[in-house]
């Protein structure tokens, strides 16, 4: 204090002091004010930020009901829908239902013992769980299709027996449809089409064998089926097989209905006439020459009446001796085929030890050739093909018909003769050059409404672009090619989807998340976590309002 102070009477000096009091405890109410504030203010973004998490794990729930939302991090895209496919889905504008014959939740166990009392398959993996997942992503990228389980021992169930009653549906089929009454077109998928088996038959002279599944072809099945369903047009193939030695129309076949097309496979050893009905026509392999009046039967086909739009489908083998009067006809649609067969001196580009068997690769058109539509090749990355017959581009006498190279090989190829080994050496580097292996070949005019209108022939130079082992290997593109020149051929190409077999090999993600690991996941982020945020918030709350 101070001499002046010292001098106050006691009533001032307590005077002073209450006022110091009262400043005193004016600040300590500002200060527990300004607290109280700092504090709500944090309880209010800690309240905002759980709201958040709250609402982010709700969108995430819904939406996963509504969108695909899983990341594939296998090798190669396995586990996912190709994006061909996705886009075909999207663009779906006709309602779809696809009904499928099980209840959702016990899918997977009946169909594992479906398989075990058919197929002898001891163990189905994860396929059978993995199908009922991709199907239900089917939805998710499209609200026009409607996908329905339904439980084999209901009324409904009954329904779609009486519905469809030539199809013989059971357990495990999927039915997919489109339209109503007259107009209404459906597809049955069975336990063949969605599941690739593998069969070994060691013993089966003991009256059975046993078989495993090496696959699951679900989303070329459903998306195929449903291409067919919403088309308004269903392309026709025949398959002639009366001149080849071996019939290899099998995995054509397959494909081929596997993608909506109408096959018939003929085995007539004379054609006399083609039928207009059909949209291509298909030589697989010939071994037998063709006399005057099949080729005349072929060109009248292909002509169509002056009318066009018409497909012809070549596939050569190297074992068959010269062909001169088919081959004849090929050139007239400027399509060179030469004795022997194609020999890869560039070891990098075939197969170990095995330099018939090499990579073929689409063909670099100038840009300014508006002869050849490579749309045709989208997507396609090389083939791999064996005992390849050598073919080259010629001069076709018509000039309205048009010729180009698909598929070629690398510049490092020489003719061995046939028969050769894979020691074979009869060659200089001179000798070494490029090759066509697979060539279009189409005749175009206008008809008298002035539309275009095309014929097309393809020749293949082996048939191992359809029918071989590496035409199943889904890394090389065999069967993306020959679907594509069919559909073109068959005047079904459109620059749209196709539809290949995707064997499906690993488990996804998706699926190594059990029902146990879910409700551990809602547990700790829709229970646990916010807990102890609200618990932490109310903790600071009360520290900062007692500061």
């Amino acid at each position: 204090m101070d001499n002046q102070e010292k001098n106050l009477s006691p009533e001032q000096t307590e005077a002073v002091i209450s006022k110091a009091d009262r400043k005193k405890s004016k600040k300590k109410a500002l200060h527990s004010q300004f607290a109280l504030k700092k504090g709500s203010y944090s309880v209010a973004i800690i309240a905002l930020v759980l709201a958040a998490l709250i609402l982010l794990n709700w969108l995430v729930s819904v939406l996963g009901d509504r969108f695909h939302l899983e990341f594939d991090m296998s090798p190669e895209k396995i586990n996912s829908m190709s994006k061909e496919n996705i886009e075909f889905i999207e663009g779906v504008k006709k309602d779809v239902s696809v009904t499928v014959c099980a209840d959702e939740e016990n899918y997977p166990s009946y169909m594992s013992s479906y398989a075990q009392s058919y197929y002898g398959i001891s163990d189905g993996g994860s396929y059978f769980s993995q199908t009922v997942s991709i199907i239900n992503k089917y939805k998710s990228y499209n609200k026009k299709i409607k996908i329905n389980f339904v439980d084999p021992q209901s009324s409904e169930f009954t329904a779609v027996t009486q519905k469809y009653p030539n199809s013989g549906v059971s357990y495990g089929d999927i039915i997919v449809s489109s339209g109503e009454g007259e107009n209404e077109r459906y597809k049955k998928l069975g336990f063949s089409d969605i599941y690739a088996l593998n069969t070994d038959d060691t013993y089966a002279s003991y009256g059975y064998s046993v078989s495993t599944i090496s696959g699951n072809n679900i989303e070329t099945a459903l998306t195929g089926a449903i291409a067919y369903c919403i088309s308004s047009k269903t392309p026709k193939i025949a398959i002639y097989t009366g001149h080849s030695a071996t019939d290899y129309s099998s995995g054509y076949v397959e494909l081929l209905k596997s993608n909506n097309f109408e096959v018939d496979v003929l085995t007539n050893n004379v054609i006399t006439s083609i039928d207009d009905k059909y949209d291509a026509i298909v030589i697989m392999a010939p071994t037998g020459d063709f006399i005057d009046s099949e080729l005349d039967a072929i060109s009248a086909f292909l002509e169509n009446g002056g009318k066009l739009s018409k497909g012809l489908m070549y596939f050569a083998d190297s074992s068959c001796p010269a062909l001169s009067n088919l081959e004849s006809l090929l050139s007239q649609w400027g399509i060179d085929v030469h004795s022997g067969l194609l020999f890869e001196t560039n070891a990098n580009n075939t197969i170990q030890d095995d330099p018939m068997t090499m990579g073929m690769y689409p063909a670099q058109t100038e840009e300014d050739n508006k002869d050849f539509d490579n749309s045709i090749l989208n997507d396609i990355t090389f083939c791999l093909t064996g005992f390849n017959v050598p073919l080259s581009i010629g001069e076709a006498p018509d000039s309205l018909i048009k010729t180009n190279a698909v598929m070629n090989t690398l510049d490092s190829t020489v003719i061995a003769p046939v028969g050769s080994g894979a020691d074979y050496s009869g060659y200089t580097d001179a000798d070494k050059k490029q090759y066509q292996s697979v060539i279009e070949a189409k005749k175009s005019d206008y008809n008298s409404d002035n539309e275009a209108i095309t014929s097309y022939v393809y020749a293949f130079g082996s048939i191992e672009y359809i029918q071989s082992e590496w035409a199943e290997n889904a890394r090389v593109s065999n069967k993306n090619l020959v679907l594509a020149c069919t559909e073109r051929a068959a005047g079904a190409f459109d620059g749209g989807i196709s539809f290949i077999s995707k064997t499906i090999t690993n488990e996804s993600y998706a699926e190594s998340v059990t029902q146990s690991g879910i409700g551990v996941v809602r547990v700790v982020f829709i229970v646990l976590l916010p807990s102890v945020l609200i618990a932490l918030g109310i903790f600071v709350y009360i520290r900062r309002r007692n500061a």
